[in-house]
Order: C-alpha cells, then sequence, then structure tokens
C-alpha cells in the first residue's frame, strides 16, 4: 500500500482551490503577491494543480476539511 502524500498543493495553507467547497483540481498559490502580466496588468496568482508542490509549502492549520489526517 503506497502512503498519500500530503505535502502538496491541496494541503498548503496559501493555496485556494477553485471549483465546489474550493476543493477543485485546479487553484491559485498566493504565497506571494499577484504577478502583473501584458495579459491581466492587474495581475494574477499562479494557477497550480492540488497535486503540484514547491519549497514554500507550510502546512494548513485549523484543521477543516482540508486538514492531513481527513485525507487519509
Amino acid at each position: 500500500m503506497t502512503a498519500r502524500r500530503t505535502d502538496t498543493c491541496y494541503f498548503c495553507k496559501f493555496w485556494m482551490g477553485q471549483g465546489v467547497r474550493e476543493r477543485g483540481p485546479k487553484g491559485s498559490c498566493q504565497r506571494l503577491p499577484p504577478v502583473p502580466t501584458s495579459r491581466q496588468p492587474e495581475g494574477s496568482f499562479p494557477i497550480t494543480l492540488s497535486t503540484d508542490w514547491c519549497g514554500e509549502w507550510q502546512r494548513e492549520t485549523g484543521g477543516g476539511e482540508r486538514s492531513a489526517e481527513a485525507a487519509v
């Protein structure tokens, strides 16, 4: 049996999922301020998949539905 990874965007405190109850497979990383681009001069947060990860990851705290214990 393989262990489920919990150091992904889905369990990060900086990630905001899109879709129903903010639990969709895509979301935005809100670790840093929005980045302006030529297409969106007002700026936007980078879109990531719930299974992505990075070196800035920090565990979601507060115990709600998105806690790591709920996923096991």
